[in-house]
């Protein structure tokens, strides 16, 4: 079983003894101390294999039985040894070899038990200079158990409080079963991790919210990775590869390659990841070693240390790992020999041969620590003389030339290579960037209550919440908060009850709210569970408030406002997930696989942004769903790829950005309520005022109006019988659940009742008229639409119920709607541009970033000719960015293909990057992004009328300052150092370029920006043209006005939180009947830019009559071909004009 080896004597130790110095002729011993499960695995036999071909080692297999079975004295006796721990292995007997026969060690035996508690490699690592996760420890295994804390978002240990998402490991490092818990705001539950299991390593428990409580544990952040596990394997402190796969926390679905492996791909790191491998290596003194990483926002963590790991089905790193343990062992054991009194224990780790004296060097000089790439040494820079030979006492020093990836480097010409000495076998465009920006989803009517409270226990639970200020508001969100609340008001409902509508001790005050509003309260609260983002109470103190400890006396009156609603329906979830689908197999290139191949080999730079609204971010998480193919619930995937901007970045996607510009929406919206509430004297004259812009979709709904004032009063009286109609249903729906003794007959889509519905009628129908006044409201006009499209879609659709007069209240709120939604943010061009790049500046200067990062051409970016793996000759441009990352900005750089293992995987175009860009918003910032990218910005136009080449633009630098002031000031990466250079083009202005005729007529027709609304930008590239050429880079924009009548194709499958099925019989009028979801993406090969449709008619039976002809679209291309470098000084200029506004009217001489 192993070849027979001599214990060397102590003669053989005395470096005189002649056969000592006859050493070097022999063969070395290498025992290989490990469990057979392990010493027997392909990995280790390929590596053994590379060993022994330099014939200069003799390896020595222990078999199981010699391990557990026999005494020490028994093992063979080895020079160097290969030992680690694995299931069943016996640690300290081996230790006692170790002590026996002095072998040298590749892994120190000591250091693997620390190994075995994750707390003690936590502190080793911190020790060491190496981040972890911020967390907090609880121990149970001692005499006195820590105490731990816990509420419904985070827990406190000894005084240290982890805010849900966190992660809760076992102290005990071979238990796998890490569970992750989720915040009530992205829906609660917790994923639990385990060992694989076929093809599946986690699954989710919604209502599992509870952390354990069985023994110690470390509680720790959970870090937004965008998805992505990476593990780095060292072979010595100056050798690592790193390998990046799916993280198992966002569906649990294990991808396998065609011999059932795990699917990794090897990817770059940066320098301070190289840095950490070397740290990790030397700490734990372990030459092999494996270990988890963590990169968020450009800082790394390490979250895991494996110890004995070597890498799968990779024949480049068997190579070079081969080699590296070689010269390693040669190294120590000429080491061991040539010493004259070798220690008592002749430990030969890394750590022990010296290798931690120059810790100190590489700490301070990161840049001379270069892993080129994952499967390449990074090697301390050393000077040589041309020709001259030099010696290294380090034994992972390798040659020059070896471990270069075959092509990957020597291969590559001088980045100054000419574009004329590019061969091209075809001229094909490459996709760059693909940025999105999307509305979310169907929803649910967004509700509020308002109510004045003064008892005591409301007073009470206010005031245990408030802060210092008198005037503090309280939001109420947390589980346990609600829970009270709702206790309490069903104790005043008890107290109050009896003596409602007689005078007294009764809930009315003063002729003020009712007894009713305290009933809608508990109606509300109880009515589904609480979890997830569905309701906010806000308290807020009255001006003469006083707490009732005051000395003057309590005037305790509190506005209670209940929130609730808005939140995206199932039908929702479906939408946006099939839109993901449609953005996956359409907006990507198709070869070599698609998206999915592209994004899982690491080419594919993800990043998917959205405002806290919690409507925006379960779109955004279901969207990702379908455009990852992932499974499963969508709290994980919300938590672990959607990144939630903060309160600095809220803006760019938030209500928050129209902070600037809602003075002018304001006064916007007083024209429009005066406008539609006037009498005129002819249709022209309505028509003149109220539509400025003669805009098509708008001109068309007042014309039907033909009186808005007499339309209101008809809408209010249409919005009676509605209400009158659901009080009658809510009415028959209670007889028949007494009958039935089944309260679910009451239930609506989504939970609601019709109670719950007949009270949301009931206040649109008070809020929409004002008899003191004698006026409309026409905010409450988007109210009233939302409502009934979606009572007409979800309730009243055949399924369960029917109305006389939803269709005819539809129709009219819809009219209203196009008149007064669109022009809201702006009535005249002056306004539309205004409010426009006020409410849409940070997103525009986002953009302009995404835009300006596509089109740069880095110093390492430079067109090179390199060897295709597969023949030829390519366009690669290799990026080596790895050294500069962006800190903690929300732009931080990924993991990327390591290109020189492309050959190995079959890849043909490793250089291949698309960045994506997805930003999930509200319906505002969609009325204003069209609206700049339609109308721009005064000094742009001003600019472009004065010369038709933008050859300098005098602003350039102070729009740049702008534009990177901003960013910064939401803590996103600033634009590319080469804004003066490659993508800051000269271009030849053409109003075709910026938007074509047809499109601007597709636009005036558009009459509503539904759900899923979105606009697309991609950005192309010629790589074949010069860098100064201004068709380089194309800019392509397209548009798409979202969901259009049946929100789902033929979908009856009820859900496990809705009682009814989905409209398939109601198609909302005068709007072309499309696809489920449309999707603004080019047709190749039609040049129309739109077609127009004429409306599906229905029958008297209600069913529709679809035209057999009718082919299904409604996406809006609004360029094709507009240069990169003009859209970019478009963005430069709109986004200065905010700040710079004396500039707007002023003409610049170019």
């Amino acid at each position: 079983m192993h070849s027979s080896c001599i214990s060397p004597t102590n003669s053989e130790e005395d470096p005189n003894h002649p056969a000592f110095q006859n050493r070097g002729s022999k063969r070395y011993v290498v025992g290989v101390c490990a469990m057979e499960k392990k010493s027997r695995s392909k990995p280790m036999q390929e590596i053994l294999r590379r060993l022994v071909k330099k014939k200069q080692f003799d390896l020595v297999i222990f078999t199981d039985d010699m391990i557990l079975n026999r005494p020490i004295e028994e093992w063979p006796i080895c020079e160097a040894i290969f030992s680690f721990y694995s299931t069943g292995f016996p640690l300290a007997k081996a230790e006692s070899y170790v002590q026996l026969r002095r072998p040298v060690l590749v892994n120190d035996l000591s250091m693997q038990h620390v190994l075995f508690d994750r707390r003690k490699v936590y502190e080793v690592l911190i020790r060491n200079g190496v981040s972890v996760p911020r967390h907090a420890i609880v121990n149970r295994d001692g005499p006195n158990p820590d105490t731990l804390e816990e509420s419904d978002n985070y827990v406190i240990v000894n005084g240290v409080q982890i805010n849900k998402p966190f992660v809760e490991k076992p102290a005990d490092a071979e238990d796998h079963n890490i569970y992750i818990y989720y915040p009530s705001s992205a829906g609660g539950g917790s994923k639990r991790l385990f060992r694989k299991v076929g093809d599946r390593s986690s699954e989710f428990y919604p209502d599992v919210n509870h952390v354990r409580r069985d023994g110690s544990y470390i509680y720790e952040e959970f870090l937004n990775t965008q998805g992505t596990d990476v593990k780095v394997y060292t072979v010595g402190p100056n050798y690592g590869h790193a390998e990046a796969r799916k993280s198992p926390v966002l569906d649990g679905r294990v991808m396998r390659d065609s011999v059932g492996k795990e699917v990794r791909y090897p990817v770059i790191l940066n320098s301070i990841e190289k840095d950490i491998a070397r740290k990790v290596c030397l700490a734990f003194q372990q030459t092999v070693c494996g270990f988890d990483l963590l990169r968020v926002r450009g800082t790394s963590y390490v979250c895991d240390v494996n110890g004995w790991s070597f890498v799968k089905n990779s024949k480049k790193y068997y190579d070079d790992c081969g080699l590296v343990l070689h010269n390693y062992l040669l190294t120590a054991l000429k080491y061991r020999y040539h010493r004259r009194s070798p220690s008592p224990r002749y430990n030969m780790s890394p750590k022990a041969m010296g290798f931690a004296q120059s810790q100190h060097q590489f700490a301070t000089e990161p840049s001379q620590l270069m892993l080129d790439h994952a499967g390449e040494p990074f090697l301390p820079i050393r000077e040589h003389s041309i020709g001259s030979s030099s010696s290294s006492n380090d034994p992972f020093e390798l040659p020059n030339s070896y471990g270069s990836p075959h092509g990957a480097r020597d291969a590559r010409t001088s980045s100054n290579a000419s574009v004329d000495d590019l061969h091209w076998l075809e001229k094909k465009e490459e996709l760059r960037a693909v940025i999105a920006v999307v509305r979310h989803g169907d929803r649910t009517p967004k509700q509020k209550l308002k109510t004045r409270v003064w008892e005591s226990m409301l007073v009470d639970f206010y005031e245990k919440r408030r802060t210092k200020d008198k005037f503090d508001e309280v939001k109420v969100k947390a589980v346990a908060d609600l829970q009270e609340l709702l206790d309490i008001v069903r104790t005043l409902i008890k107290e109050y009850a009896p003596n409602v509508g007689s005078k007294g001790a009764v809930w009315e005050k003063d002729g003020g709210d009712s007894f009713e509003k305290l009933l809608q309260i508990k109606r509300v609260l109880e009515r589904w569970k609480f979890a997830g983002i569905n309701r906010k109470v806000q308290f807020k103190p009255r001006r003469e408030y006083m707490p009732p400890s005051s000395s003057s006396g309590a005037n305790s009156e509190l506005l209670l406002i209940l929130k609730w609603g808005g939140d995206l329906t199932e039908t929702g979830k479906r939408q946006g997930e099939q839109l993901g689908n449609r953005f996956r197999n359409e907006l990507y290139p198709v070869e070599e696989g698609g998206l999915l191949r592209l994004h899982s080999t690491f080419r594919h730079d993800l990043k998917i942004f959205t405002s806290d609204e919690g409507r925006v971010q379960m779109t955004a998480a279901a969207f990702a769903k379908g455009f990852l193919e992932l499974e499963g619930d969508l709290t994980p995937i919300l938590v672990s790829l959607v990144t939630t901007l903060d309160k600095d970045a809220n803006k760019m996607l938030d209500h928050s950005g129209q902070a600037d510009a809602n003075e002018e929406i304001e006064r916007t919206k007083a024209k429009l309520r005066r406008l539609l509430q006037e009498e005129y004297a002819s249709e022209e004259d309505m028509i003149a005022n109220v539509a400025p812009l003669n805009t098509k979709s708008i001109v068309d709904a007042l014309r039907k109006l033909q009186n808005p004032k007499e339309a209101l009063g008809k809408l209010h009286d249409l919005i009676k019988h509605v209400k009158t109609e659901i009080k009658e249903l809510a009415l028959e729906a209670e007889k028949t659940a007494l009958s039935l003794n089944d309260d679910k007959v009451q239930e609506l889509y989504m939970g609601e009742t019709y109670l719950l519905m007949s009270e949301r009628w009931e206040k649109l129908y008070r809020d929409f008229y004002s008899a003191k006044k004698q006026e409309y409201d026409l905010s409450k006009l988007p109210d009233i639409y939302d409502c009934i499209k979606y009572d007409m879609l979800h309730n009243f659709n055949g399924v369960h119920a029917s109305i006389k007069s939803g269709r005819a209240l539809f129709e009219l709120a819809e009219l209203f709607v196009t008149c007064y939604v669109p022009q809201e943010y702006g009535m005249d061009v002056a306004e539309k541009q205004s409010i426009g790049i006020k409410v849409s500046q940070a997103l525009c200067a986002k953009i302009r970033a995404d835009i300006a990062t596509a089109m740069t051409i880095t110093r390492e970016e430079k067109p090179s000719v390199v060897k295709s793996v597969y023949g030829g000759k390519s366009f690669l441009p290799l990026v080596q960015a790895d050294e500069h990352d962006d800190g903690e900005s929300l732009e931080h750089n990924g993991y990327r293909l390591d290109p020189s293992y492309a050959k190995e995987l079959r890849i043909k175009s490793p250089g291949t990057q698309v960045r994506t860009r997805l930003y999930f918003t509200s319906e505002s910032h969609m009325h204003t992004l069209l609206n700049v990218l339609r109308f721009q910005c005064p000094s742009w136009i001003a600019r472009q009328s004065s010369a038709n080449q933008a050859l300098l633009n005098p602003n350039a630098v102070s729009e740049e300052e702008i534009t990177n002031a901003l960013l910064s000031e939401m803590g996103i990466s600033t634009l590319p150092n080469d804004t003066s250079g490659a993508f800051k083009r000269k271009y030849s202005f053409s109003q075709t370029k910026l938007m074509s005729p047809e499109a601007l007529d597709a636009l005036d027709n558009v009459s509503e920006l539904d759900y899923l609304a979105h606009i697309i930008i991609r950005v192309f590239e010629a790589p074949w043209l010069p860098e100064e050429d201004e068709n380089r880079f194309r800019v392509e924009i397209s548009f798409s006005p979202g969901v259009r009548g049946d929100p789902e194709v033929l979908d009856t499958t009820r859900s496990s939180s809705t009682s009814s099925a989905s409209s398939f019989t109601f198609t909302p009028p005068s709007t072309p009947l499309s696809s489920s979801i449309p999707i603004a993406i080019p047709a190749a090969t039609n040049n129309n830019l739109f077609t127009y449709y004429e409306t599906p008619t229905r029958k008297d039976d209600g069913h529709l009559d679809l035209p057999m002809s009718l082919q299904v679209d409604n996406k809006i291309h609004l360029t094709k071909d507009m240069p990169g470098a003009m859209f970019d000084d478009m963005l430069a200029a709109c986004v200065a004009s905010v700040a710079n506004p004396t500039q707007s009217n002023v003409p610049d001489s170019v």
